[in-house]
């Protein structure tokens, strides 16, 4: 038996809720529809049979039937039709997170996402983008530290190649060089790279494996 089991069904309660909705409510107009179309097809034909015997009534629900599956078959492309458009509400935002996903991995961190007006995953839009403004402002630091520490490296360099080494000038780019690296590990010591090994230096617990929702 699998250990991860779910421990929340409604995790989106207001969205989940919302097509529960839509769904139920089909299914309610689809069965009365066709309770309808077969109390008034099948009644409406016996009063007006006036010598009602077991052939005219075979023949009766034959017509019934024949009718039935004709609306049946309103009935199922009306329904594809409003999936459609139901159903684009989700996968028109899933696509363009996938897709600005893929450019971000690729290494375009300039990538947002914009969903149209009524469209669904409005907080998984904005999760994204903060995701995506932190993950800039993050490479930017990084950026500047390594800009600093390329700097501090050939300033020792160029201590390093003269024919008389001052002591206190290379010891001084020296601590420069160190304060610089120290700053680009406090930089990366918050990243967590593994859910079950908390990184040296980060701040909260990791995130437990078995953890479901």
């Amino acid at each position: 038996m699998s250990k991860h089991r779910r421990r929340t069904y409604l995790i989106k309660s207001g969205l989940q809720l919302r097509y529960m909705g839509i769904i139920v409510s089909t299914m309610l107009l689809v069965a009365f529809g066709v309770g309808w179309i077969i109390y008034y097809t099948s009644w409406n034909r016996i009063i007006m049979t006036p010598d009602l015997t077991i052939d005219r009534l075979a023949e009766i629900f034959d017509g019934v039937n024949r009718t039935l599956l004709q609306w049946v078959a309103v009935f199922g492309v009306a329904i594809a039709t409003l999936s459609v458009f139901v159903s684009h509400k989700i996968a028109g935002p899933v696509y363009r997170l996938e897709r600005s996903a893929k450019a971000i991995a690729s290494g375009d961190l300039t990538q947002s996402v914009k969903l149209r007006h009524g469209d669904e995953l409005a907080d998984l839009q904005d999760a994204f983008n903060t995701m995506s403004e932190s993950l800039r402002r993050m490479v930017a630091k990084d950026r500047e530290v390594i800009s600093r520490l390329v700097t501090a490296g050939n300033r020792l360099n160029e201590q390093l190649q003269k024919k008389k080494h001052d002591a206190e000038s290379i010891e001084a780019v020296a601590r420069d060089l160190y304060g610089v690296i120290e700053e680009l590990r406090q930089v990366t010591a918050g990243f967590k790279i593994d859910r079950d090994l908390p990184i040296e230096g980060g701040s909260g617990e990791a995130a437990r494996p078995n953890d479901t929702v």
